[in-house]
């Protein structure tokens, strides 16, 4: 039987082992498997666990949700537009976020990138 326990460095590089994997059955916290289950697989995990832990962690924050889901049925939706659907809906500390990034930037951030922004920052990553 393969140890699938991540070691230190797996556990910093592979936040996805955080869900578990739809495609070779690997549970929370385990390593994903190659080969029939033969052998763990050290460096990376498979894409179906990276889709499910990038959808678990968009769940997880109503702000993001809310802009990734107008997305879909509004093209060309920009930052600007983003935080005004924040303010609309109770978000106003994400859509206060959003509007200095924008200008910081100049107009050019989409809709997108400010999910990703509010995502990144909810989760103790770089500012700007």
């Amino acid at each position: 039987m393969t140890d699938l326990t991540p070691n230190d460095w797996q556990r910093e590089k592979l936040p996805q082992l955080a869900v578990a994997c739809p495609d070779c059955g690997s549970t929370t916290g385990e390593l994903c498997t190659s080969h029939s289950g033969t052998r763990a697989r050290n460096s990376q995990v498979h894409r179906g666990r990276s889709a499910a832990w990038n959808q678990a962690r968009i769940d997880g924050n109503p702000a993001v949700r809310l802009i990734l889901d107008a997305t879909k049925t509004r093209r060309g939706m920009r930052g600007t537009h983003a935080a005004e659907l924040l303010d609309a809906h109770g978000h106003t500390a994400e859509a206060e976020r959003i509007r200095r990034a924008v200008s910081e930037l100049n107009g050019l951030l989409s809709a997108k990138q400010a999910a990703a922004l509010i995502l990144d920052e909810a989760e103790g990553g770089k500012t700007q």
